[in-house]
């Protein structure tokens, strides 16, 4: 019972030991069967984690641990039981997204890849939790602890590296199936079909699905996901050598949640309500979360999500106010009328809330392959292609006046667009607009790998990855209870047009994000094989290559314009852009960026013997790098960033024996050029920018431990130290001829005062500041209890206070959870792969905010997700 895993691989996998890398080269190099590495501190399992040996601070856990999480629950979620990381979602599930952090640095900010294959966004580099694959396929996830490994497959991991890995197929065949009902009406199944070895060759595979759906645990609406996995399995020869082949999809339909924000709360609750005092100042921040018990349910009632009418025709006809059908329609600012403007007090702004717009589908999915040949003696080669493919979109609304420009576009004779069908085109009315993300994404990672003596290795490395993001926004048309048309807008569904035939979008774009990197790695073992050292580098070769096709407004927003009107008052990339009058935009553009950087990785480990058998030391430089993200490059032609680096160092103890599992790790990251998005006084909008450098320091530690047969306990505590180093330019400031000059309230002069009549900038005060949605301090643990064929285990989590700003005039509570889980095993009645098993997290059914919609200061009013109540899940899983 107490190796229990679900739908596990035999034992005969290609490397059977514990791999704590993500490419098959990577695992290649560490792994612990290869005769370079040395076999005296083989790392145990103690109920699922495990210490690795490895130059850096890293932490693994493997399904046994996994296998007792919610079932269907996202990956990421069960990473808050590794020291330095926070993750938090926006619901109990794992199917409505959520953001990480690891000693610091944000989910864009770190390396997410599935056996070896690069999931981050290409454009934003993105982590989105909810796309994961199903948890009772991965066999182990590891956390580099703000350190890349020296093949690392992205340009955006400057903090970090998440590696998770799916299981191989069994060798006896199994059908193995999970049906699982929660509270909030939660309902899963999950079904796996293990093929076995299918012939003399040792081919084997297997095939799962899996659906989910949930209501939301406040507010209207509900979220669900289908997934499907297969892997196929061959092995070559009997030295090792294989070819995998495994692909993915996954299908999300989810309505938002609506998240409130600091002016929502103030307006709830009033300002001395969520604050000590009613001024808040970098001595005394905003308090939030420090709410009553009715506060705290008036948080989570508070949706605001109201049914809208929208006067479009629904299937050809319009559609009156009460449900009859006639000329007269129900609108955002309705009713519809022929002749008559819309003056319904249901104006255009009550509608974008309401939950049917509010949605975030995704359709993803991607073949991945992993191969291992032996070339001679001494040579081994890996190899492991990957292609990807996103179409998703984070929904929303736009109201368009029938007789606008915008609608006559380049028209010279029409007036306008009856796009409501009453007959006139006097009405303003509402479209599904949101901004659409189709991507194409090809990869490559290799490794050419040389045993020069038993005691001394090389290897290079190549990667490849392309990633082709054709960005639009195609509005659509609104169902008449506000819903949209199709979910995917005018890209699937029916344009809207303006009166010349123009397809209105958000927006129109392409671009190609390449990255070729070449690295290097020398591995040797010295003093008996107690000592290795591993020297590497890694140079990205990073592009981006962008194209526009429609205006961009130079001054103010900084987005897209799309339309056919040509009256527009055009500027060129070196044109100083005006500070009054006619809006200016640039005409559609393209733009070229590279990006590169060397990056060494060094490391050592010092392995001791004798009576300190099991004790290890260790330590690790890697230089990080991240280059800039798409979005914010195409609000201006030229765009001067430079990309952001680390310089990260780890120095610890290990302490690995069968029975206990331990590590301590101080470290320090170095960043510099850190990126954020703020105010360009120059062009009157925001772009990103190079703000200077952060400092970051701290130590994480964790320990796993088994003292008896029956009983195993886990703990971890962590502490970061940050400050930011410099101040953000937010706006201009003209000193007034008279009177007092001082900057906005909040705010400093970015230099010196000026003087009367002249104009500055001004600047938040975020230097010396503290890094947002960081906790300074972390801990928790868990306990197992095995008394076969009952099987219990408790789990908590407490995370220190967190800002929401980067000024930190806002402070976020900090919360403690508590989880559970129950398994009684069926094995006794001969049921071997059979159990039932309940999970309850939030056990004391804590209020909190979970992610944190985080912002500069107060004034650009961060939202908050409230945390999933306390939640109750039961699976029952058959095996044969």
């Amino acid at each position: 019972m107490k190796k229990l895993i679900l739908l596990c691989s035999a034992a005969a996998v290609f490397m059977p030991t514990a791999a704590f890398a993500q490419s098959t080269g990577t695992i290649e190099t560490e792994e612990e069967a290869a005769p370079i590495v040395v076999t005296g501190t083989r790392s145990s399992n103690v109920d699922g984690i495990q210490v690795p040996d490895t130059t850096k601070a890293k932490a693994v856990i493997t399904q046994e641990l996994i296998s007792k999480q919610s079932a269907g629950q996202t990956i990421l979620n069960t990473l808050n039981l590794v020291p330095g990381v926070n993750f938090t979602q926006s619901d109990p599930y794992g199917s409505a997204g959520g953001n990480i952090r690891i000693r610091g640095f944000d989910g864009n900010r770190i390396s997410l890849t599935l056996d070896g294959q690069p999931l981050n966004d290409t454009g934003n580099y993105a982590i989105y939790s909810n796309q994961q694959v199903d948890p009772e396929l991965i066999e182990q996830v590891n956390v580099g602890l703000g350190v890349t490994d020296v093949d690392s497959p992205t340009a955006s991991a400057a903090g970090g590296t998440v590696n998770y890995r799916t299981i191989l197929p069994t060798l006896d065949q199994q059908l193995n199936f999970t049906g699982s009902v929660g509270t909030f009406d939660y309902r899963r199944l999950f079904g796996v079909v293990q093929t076995g070895t299918l012939h003399s060759s040792g081919t084997r595979a297997f095939l799962s699905g899996s659906y989910a759906r949930n209501d939301k645990f406040k507010g209207p609406g509900e979220i669900y996901k289908r997934q499907a996995n297969a892997k196929i399995y061959q092995p070559i020869g009997n030295n090792g050598d294989f070819i995998t082949l495994g692909a993915h999809i996954n299908i999300n339909r989810n309505n938002f949640f609506r998240n409130p924000s600091l002016s929502d709360f103030r307006s709830l609750f009033g300002t001395s309500e969520i604050q000590d005092n009613a001024l808040a100042n970098a001595n005394n921040p905003t308090r939030v979360g420090y709410f009553s018990y009715a506060q705290e349910e008036a948080a989570y009632d508070f949706e605001n999500l109201a049914e809208c009418n929208n006067p479009i025709p629904l299937n050809g006809v319009v559609q009156n106010g009460n449900g009859g059908t006639g000329p007269n329609g129900t609108g955002p600012s309705a009713p519809a009328i022929a002749g008559s403007a819309n003056n319904n007090p249901l104006n255009a702004s009550a509608c974008t809330n309401y939950f049917g717009v509010r949605v975030n589908p995704s359709d993803t999915g991607n073949i991945r392959g992993s191969s291992r040949f032996t070339l001679t003696d001494a040579l081994t080669l890996t190899v492991d292609p990957s292609y990807q493919y996103t179409l998703a979109h984070g929904g929303g609304t736009t109201t368009l006046a029938e007789n606008s420009a915008r609608a006559r576009g380049g028209s010279t004779t029409a007036a306008g667009v009856d796009y409501n069908g009453d007959g006139d085109i006097l009405d303003t009315v509402r479209f599904f607009t949101p901004n659409i993300t189709n991507t194409r994404r090809y990869g490559l990672t290799s490794s050419l790998i040389w045993d020069i003596t038993r005691e001394h290795r090389l290897r290079v490395a190549y990667t490849y990855d392309r990633g082709n993001h054709r960005q639009t926004g195609e509005w659509g048309y609104l169902e008449q209870d506000g819903s949209p048309q199709n979910i995917f807008s005018g890209r699937n569904g029916r344009d809207v047009l303006t009166a010349d035939g123009f397809q209105i979008q958000q927006r129109d774009r392409k671009s190609i994000a390449l990255l070729n990197q070449i690295s290097g790695q020398y591995i040797g073992r010295f003093f008996d094989r107690a000592l290795r050292v591993e020297v590497g580098v890694r140079r990205p070769f990073f592009k981006r290559d962008l194209e526009t096709f429609c205006p961009i407004e130079a001054r103010g927003s900084g987005f897209a314009y799309c339309t056919s009107e040509t009256n527009l008052n055009f500027i060129d990339a070196d044109d100083v852009v005006p500070t009054t009058g006619p809006t200016p935009y640039y005409r559609p553009f393209k733009a070229k960026y590279k990006f590169g950087k060397l990056l060494p990785n060094v490391g050592f480990t010092y392995n001791f013997s004798g009576s300190l058998n099991g004790l290890s030391t260790f330590g690790s430089y890697a230089k990080g790098f991240s280059a800039p993200r798409t979005d914010n490059l195409y609000r201006a032609p030229i765009v001067e960033i430079d990309p952001e680096e680390t310089d990260a160092f780890d120095l610890g103890l290990r302490y690995t024996r069968r029975n206990v599992q331990a590590q301590l790790a101080a470290w320090k990251i170095d960043y510099q050029n850190r990126i954020v998005s703020s105010f360009n006084p120059d062009l009157g909008i925001s772009l990103d920018r190079n703000i200077g450098s952060v400092d970051s320091q701290g130590v994480d530690a964790n320990i796993a431990y088994q003292p008896a047969r029956w009983i195993s306990l886990v703990g971890l505590v962590s502490y970061i130290d940050t400050e930011l180093k410099e101040n953000v330019e937010i706006q201009r400031y003209t000193a007034p001829a008279t009177g007092t000059i001082a900057p906005p309230a909040g705010l400093i002069f970015c230099g010196a005062a000026p003087t009367a009549g002249q104009t500055t900038t001004v600047c938040a005060p975020t230097a010396g500041k503290f890094v947002t949605e960081t906790p300074k301090w972390q801990f928790g643990g868990r306990v197992n209890f095995d008394f076969n064929p009952f099987e219990l285990g408790f789990q908590f989590k407490r995370v220190g206070s967190r800002f929401a700003t980067d000024t930190n005039d806002v402070k976020v509570s900090g919360y403690t959870t508590v989880d559970a889980d129950l398994r009684i095993s069926a094995e006794p009645l001969g049921l071997k792969n059979t159990f039932f098993q309940v999970n309850v997290t939030n056990l004391t059914d804590q209020f909190y905010l979970g992610n944190i919609g985080t912002q500069i200061r107060a004034n650009d009013n961060p939202n908050f997700t409230p945390a999933a109540p306390r939640t109750i899940m039961a699976s029952l899983r058959f095996g044969i």
